[in-house]
């Protein structure tokens, strides 16, 4: 047990070290890990341990998958649905299909292998490019399309893995089998995850610190997991919707502090199995078989984008013509070349049972595809984003910070009236405080007075109201006021009206017309 807790404290050690690293030469923290960790197989200094799957099964994915689910705007990813369903189940589906198509040609792989990689490769990261998010700004629509396709697409892709492996280690097919598993998987995680979020948010409520909202939410998630797995449902995707269900609730029901808190622990919990998953495919892995499986690495890398392109390009394509709902070029491009791959693809391949065939072929081929994607992918997305002109240029700073210190201020203030009113402040105390907040806002508004900052706030204020009135809409298409067609015209062209919002969801300039022409 010593022996075991000095490794753990070494791989976290490095990959600390390798974390501050990266942060200071300004790259994703994942991208210098799979640096590292290459490193690492090269010169074998890693020992080669084994390892139980089932570990990866039930402790990280879980923790992998709510850490992710837990910050999604869940209203965001409502008003994204379609395109993030387009491409959540068809679209992962055409993906895998594709993959293995071209695997099964290229790699000399029996069928059932290629399946199985293409549903290795259907997984998607999302940590390089919300980090390339934060460094650069894009429209929220794209953001919210990219991150709630990254969630359910793992679920989906998750469950294919499962099945295909079985068929792998049964060598047999049954179709009718294989859709009810499916179906099961999927709709019984939902169910799961829907109850489970439900008794959260209820739960969440009663916890009177962040110390037992926090224990409360990893009972909760390993209690779905689990719950799940012998349900024969699928965990990812009960755990998917459970981090949906409880971070909304967290955020409208929790004071800041505590969110914070609860957040804060489970990206250090992410963080940390991070960084452990990439120390763990170095001990699975040797540098020889890394050399040997370079040319099917390539291979294979031609086929996940193939398998990709024909995705993207093709569910929304079938989209626009069954729905009208139009998602510009420019943003399907940067989900073709955001087809990253990370730890969740190399957690999976690791949770294969020991046994499987080919088993050590697809880890090496996983973690070589992981490889590229980081460097050839990651580290070059923002400046993509840039290029494809979706980035939308950074506010002026001045004005950003006036506007967090008019936020922060009209907060204070709001705050100091409840304490008022609860008997906690004497009126004193209270006005002197206020006063304060009130010389911050009124710096703030004067800097806000400027021509940019009236457009600025022009736009956040259109931005407002069209929000409010498409939620005005789709409130009386289910109240019966009016009819759902109806409702959904309307919906389109608020949609639109939207997207070519410089400050909402496009960037500026963006016009979604420019691209009707280019089918």
């Amino acid at each position: 047990m010593r022996e075991r807790l000095e490794s753990l404290l070494l791989v976290l050690a490095v990959g600390s070290a390798v974390a501050i690293g990266a942060k200071r030469i300004a790259i994703p923290y994942n991208v210098a890990l799979v640096l590292v960790g290459l490193l690492l197989v090269v010169v074998d200094v890693l020992p080669k341990a084994p390892m139980d799957p089932e570990v990866i099964l039930i402790a990280f994915l879980p923790v992998l998958v709510f850490e992710g689910a837990l910050f999604a705007d869940a209203d965001s990813l409502r008003s994204a649905s379609r395109p993030i369903l387009a491409l959540a189940v068809p679209g992962v589906l055409i993906s895998l299909l594709g993959t293995a198509a071209v695997a099964t040609q290229l790699l000399a792989l029996p069928f059932a292998a290629a399946l199985l990689l293409g549903a290795l490769l259907s997984i998607t990261d999302t940590v390089s490019v919300l980090l390339a998010f934060r460094s650069v700004r894009v429209p929220h629509r794209l953001a919210a399309i990219m991150e709630g396709e990254s969630l359910f697409n793992d679920g989906t892709a998750l469950v294919l893995v499962v099945l295909a492996s079985q068929v792998l280690a049964s060598g047999t097919f049954d179709g009718a089998e294989t859709f009810r598993a499916l179906a099961l998987a999927m709709v019984g995680g939902a169910a799961v995850g829907g109850a489970f979020g439900a008794v959260g948010a209820s739960l969440l409520r009663r916890t009177p610190d962040h110390l037992t909202a926090i224990l409360a939410s990893i009972v909760l998630v390993f209690a779905t997991a689990l719950l799940a797995e012998r349900l024969h449902a699928s965990p990812v995707i009960a755990v998917v919707v459970l981090g949906v269900i409880v971070g909304k609730a967290a955020r409208r029901i929790l004071e800041p502090s505590r969110v914070l808190a609860l957040q804060g622990f489970w990206e250090t919990s992410g963080f940390c199995l991070n960084v452990v998953l990439f120390e763990l495919v170095g001990m699975q892995i040797q540098a020889d078989m890394l050399v040997r499986e370079a040319a099917s690495i390539g291979l294979a890398l031609i086929a996940l984008h193939g398998g990709r392109a024909v995705a993207v390009y093709g569910c929304f394509g079938v989209l626009r013509a069954l729905t009208g709902e139009l998602v510009p070029f420019r943003w399907q491009h940067v989900m073709l070349v955001g087809n990253i791959k990370g730890a969740l693809s190399m957690a999976a391949v690791l949770s294969l049972p020991s046994g499987l065939p080919y088993r050590d072929r697809l880890i090496t081929i996983v973690f070589g595809v992981t490889f590229v994607t980081l460097v050839a992918q990651a580290l070059p997305f923002a400046r993509l984003l840039k290029f494809l002109r979706v980035a939308i240029p950074t506010a002026d700073s001045a004005l950003d910070a006036a506007k967090a210190t008019l936020i922060a201020a009209r907060r204070g203030q709001s705050e100091l009236d409840d304490l008022l009113a609860s008997g906690l402040v004497s009126r004193k105390e209270h006005a002197e405080r206020r006063a304060a907040f009130q010389r911050q806002v009124i710096q703030a508004e004067v800097a806000l007075q400027t021509p940019q900052g009236e457009v600025v706030r022009d736009h956040l204020t259109d931005l407002a109201l069209l929000s409010a009135q498409k939620a005005a809409v789709l409130d009386a298409a289910r109240r019966g006021l009016i009819a759902a067609e109806t409702a959904h015209a309307h919906v389109n062209r608020i949609d639109r009206a939207m997207v070519e919002l410089p400050g909402g969801h496009a960037a500026p300039g963006a016009n979604p017309h420019e691209h009707e022409g280019e089918s």
